[in-house]
């Protein structure tokens, strides 16, 4: 089993809709990703280890 990345290769409502819309998928795995690492940096404790 195989998964593409994109869609639009099998579906065309799937293109039309990124056509009119935007590719809402890609825009919200960036924000995922996003907040993610926004997230990674913010629980970050390892500088006030190495102070002690």
């Amino acid at each position: 089993m195989t998964t593409s990345t994109h869609p639009s290769s099998h579906t065309p409502i799937y293109e039309e809709l990124v056509e009119e819309q935007g590719d809402v998928l890609a825009q919200a795995r960036e924000a995922a990703e996003h907040s993610q690492l926004t997230a990674s940096r913010a629980l970050d404790w390892s500088d006030l280890r190495r102070r002690e």
